[in-house]
């Protein structure tokens, strides 16, 4: 019974199945938007979007839900391409200096053609020539830190998806956990660190042995990403050995459908695939061609004599660097070089 001098207390706890409700269809729209982005090739505009519905999805089902790795892997892969564009676009703008030696003045003024407003917020008057150069020097320097930290940023992301992912037992979890694996180990390859790239690669090759067929198609994509990450770790027989296994299911496949008239695009495609892996191997088991540039005569002079001189001004304008008093023998490793058990170290820790 209520004492009639006592307020009611007439508020309640929100439903949770009504803020669900409400929050859903901001999940839905940020996924579509993200998702469009992506497919046009948008890396920035899908960055903000699934970075975003990350933030969301944590809030709404919390940092170690499956909905949260899955859109982790959407910012993540995003990351990733963004990150390999603007490397691409470096290395365009490295080789075009290199080639034509192009002075640091001149793009500085293309740079502050294209972006006049963030010229206009980073320089406040006219500063002398020697602040320019510097500042030349600090602009080159942070263009190599975007660069990396781009990288550093989809694995961050990724790895944190790969943690929760790795804890679910259910073969269409697995397989998700598997592709995020990929993806790490494609983010290691673009940064050239291959050994992390095997690692990565051959973890998700166990992972899709024990959930596909012997003869499934993305055996073989897995087989060829450990292949690589191995040859380029210039570990050419392993790659050889892993190569041949492409070649298996590849042929398993073929002879499995090849009286199939509903599979003959499929068949007509794998038969393309396995040319191209048969030419791989094939450039794989031959020695490394030396090109004796002195040796080149004939009409093909002129055109050795100019990519000497191109060299030339390249590494006097400080374009290119001579290392070639650091170069050693293809056996002859450097101690601690591309040693995986670093970024194991670093996950192991970030697990704990």
């Amino acid at each position: 019974m209520t004492d009639k001098g006592k307020q009611v207390d007439t508020s309640e706890t929100p439903d949770p199945q009504t803020a669900l409700g409400a929050v859903m269809p901001v999940i839905a729209d940020l996924l579509e938007r993200g998702t469009r982005a992506f497919a046009l090739s948008d890396w920035e505009n899908a960055i903000d979007y699934f970075g975003e519905l990350s933030s969301i999805t944590e809030q709404t089902f919390g940092d170690e839900s499956q909905r949260y790795a899955d859109s982790l892997v959407m910012y993540g892969r995003a990351l990733l391409q963004h990150a390999i564009e603007q490397n691409a676009l470096l290395a365009q703008k490295t080789l075009a200096e290199a080639a034509t030696g192009t002075l640091n003045k001149n793009e500085e003024s293309e740079d502050e053609q294209a972006q006049p407003s963030k010229a206009n917020i980073q320089f406040e008057g006219e500063p002398d020539f020697r602040q320019v150069d510097e500042q030349d020097e600090v602009e080159e320097d942070a263009t190599e830190e975007d660069e990396d930290d781009d990288f550093a940023a989809a694995w961050n992301v990724l790895d944190v998806a790969r943690v929760i992912q790795e804890k679910a037992t259910d073969t269409k979890s697995q397989l998700k956990y598997a592709e995020t694996l990929m993806l790490l180990g494609d983010v290691s390859m673009e940064s050239e660190n291959f050994a992390q790239a095997v690692t990565d690669f051959t973890s998700a090759l166990r992972v899709k042995q024990a959930c596909l067929a012997d003869g499934d198609r993305e055996l073989a994509e897995i087989y060829y990403k450990v292949a690589l990450a191995h040859e380029y770790n210039q570990e050419t027989s392993k790659a050889l050995e892993l190569m041949s296994d492409v070649q298996r299911i590849l042929n398993n496949r073929l002879q499995s459908i090849k009286d199939s008239a509903e599979d003959k695009d499929e068949f007509e495609s794998l038969q393309e695939v396995l040319a191209d892996v048969k030419a791989k191997i094939e450039e794989w088991k031959a020695p490394p061609e030396r090109v004796d540039v002195g040796a080149v005569t004939g009409g093909d002079q002129l055109l050795a004599d100019k990519a000497k001189e191109m060299l030339r001004l390249a590494v006097e304008a400080g374009k290119v660097t001579d290392i070639t008093s650091l170069v050693k023998p293809k056996s002859k490793k450097r101690d601690g070089e591309n040693k995986p058990e670093d970024s194991e170290t670093k996950r192991v820790k970030n697990e704990m």
